[in-house]
């Protein structure tokens, strides 16, 4: 075979060399077999690039900075009939062309056909072609006449020829289970995507139909003053979640939501050392209504970390969530969790820096007057997170939905709608394992409400019964402080 480069470009800009040796050597030097004007082609290396002849493929190695074909820079590539390559950028362009010749042992497909024919047509005295002689021969000259790059590319096919053969061959006799077997998967993957899209329109539905009854509850509280020991009238500001359960405005929350001093003996000495405490502040405020609600304590368990507060509703009609006491919880059910995780700081970042600087900054609103204000600019709405049930237990279960303080008092939601669980606390070690009392505690507390609402009818006179207990009411005294 001969090889031959046009110039395009360059010192020899139109000419055209034919050579036949199988390795070139290209580049500046005078020792190269295709050389160029180094004063001209000054983009071109001494020793710039190999040509070699290489199982009937040229292979043309890079031996400087740049070597292109077909504009694409290569360190090493198989030159084909009527590519360019240009040595050195911005250097001497050429075309590649090959000339095969009589004798040359890289013949094309169709004479290898050609010749294969005849070999087995006179093999038979000029009858009928031999099959089998005629595939011995044609295989002979593809292992001796052919590049490596077309015995590979046979081999390929004749590979996938023989899967597709035997694929063939034993599909008949399975058409019938393949087609069961494809219906089978085809049902379960419908299935699977009908029951994502209906977990993602069940969500929606339930943050949109339920997001109104959750409210952000704040609060204040302090200890009564003593002018020898013990705090000063020093205020405590918290937040925390509930959501209503009744038309006529009773709240189900947590127990250290509604008597916030509950449970921390250890932060709050005062109580073992006789001091009263007291409510000052107690709010609901309930997404798209301006005013909050005054709160009222109706009723705490006594042995688990809920209570039953309430509002006067004012002819509201706010979302009623419903509470499911009537099944078991299943591990891996997915469920909502809604609430106000983070309080009011959460709210704050939601609605951007600039309003938040205003509210903040330059109207220095104290922890009640941000809540009245974010109130009146509709701003308070509570977050809901997705996730599921990882553990059930007798008093608790646990989810991975995620939630943080502040949202202690929320609901947790099923596909259907209903309430199954109460949040109440945190893992602060990993987010994904968060803690909830089954609604199914709810009952008991809420006979401890009605009673104690008949209670209120018939004694609406008396003042409120304190427990023996320091430091918990069954009715604790709400003051609200005038701003």
């Amino acid at each position: 075979m001969k090889i031959v480069f046009v110039h395009l470009s360059g010192s020899k800009k139109g000419v055209t060399e034919v050579f036949t040796e199988e390795r070139l050597k290209v580049g500046t030097d005078p020792g190269n077999e295709l050389r160029f004007n180094p004063s001209i082609d000054k983009a071109a290396a001494p020793f710039h690039a190999e040509i070699e002849l290489k199982d009937c493929d040229y292979l043309l190695r890079n031996k400087a900075v740049n070597t292109f074909v077909n504009n694409q820079p290569v360190e090493q590539a198989i030159l084909l009939d009527g590519d360019m390559v240009e040595f050195g950028k911005g250097g001497p362009k050429v075309r590649f062309r090959i000339k095969s010749e009589e004798g040359d042992v890289c013949k094309p497909f169709r004479e290898m056909l050609e010749d294969s024919a005849a070999i087995a047509r006179e093999e038979h005295g000029g009858g009928l072609v031999s099959t089998s002689t005629f595939l011995r021969e044609l295989a002979w000259e593809v292992i001796t006449q052919s590049s490596l790059r077309f015995r590979m590319g046979l081999a390929l096919g004749l590979i996938l020829g023989v899967a597709l053969g035997i694929s063939t061959f034993y599909g008949w006799r399975t058409d019938k289970q393949l087609e069961k077997e494809v219906a089978h998967r085809l049902q379960e993957a419908t299935e699977r995507l009908e029951t994502l899209e209906a977990k993602g329109v069940i969500a929606e539905k339930i943050i949109k139909d339920f997001s109104g009854g959750v409210c952000l509850i704040q609060g204040i509280y302090s200890f009564g003053e003593d002018d020898e020991k013990g705090p000063y009238n020093i205020p405590y500001e918290y937040t925390g979640s509930g959501f209503l359960i009744s038309s006529d405005g009773m709240i189900l929350t947590n127990k250290h939501i509604a008597v916030p001093w509950w449970r921390r003996p250890g932060r709050f000495g005062p109580i073992e050392m006789g001091f009263t405490p007291e409510l000052n502040e107690f709010m609901a405020f309930f997404p798209g209504i301006e005013e909050p609600f005054p709160l009222k304590v109706e009723g705490v368990s006594e042995e688990f970390d809920l209570a039953i507060i309430s509002i006067d509703p004012r002819g509201k009609e706010l979302p009623i969530l419903e509470l499911e006491t009537s099944r078991d919880i299943v591990v891996g059910e997915p469920v909502v969790v809604i609430g106000y995780p983070a309080g009011i700081s959460a709210i704050l970042a939601r609605i951007g820096k600039p309003v938040m600087d205003q509210l903040v900054h330059d109207m220095g609103l104290d922890f009640l007057e941000l809540a009245a204000e974010l109130s009146r600019r509709h701003l308070i709405r509570p977050l809901a997170t997705q996730g599921h049930i990882t553990d059930v237990l007798e008093e608790r279960v646990v989810f991975d939905a995620q939630t943080t303080i502040g949202g202690s008092g929320g609901p947790i939601i099923d596909r259907n709608g209903k309430v199954i669980a109460v949040t109440y606390g945190i893992y602060t070690g990993f987010t994904g394992s968060n803690f909830a009392i089954p609604a199914k505690h709810v009952a008991e507390l809420l006979k401890i409400s009605a009673q104690a609402e008949t209670n209120k009818q018939t004694e609406a006179k008396e003042p409120p019964e304190v427990s023996k207990q320091p430091g918990i009411e069954k009715r604790t005294k709400i003051t609200s402080r005038q701003r």
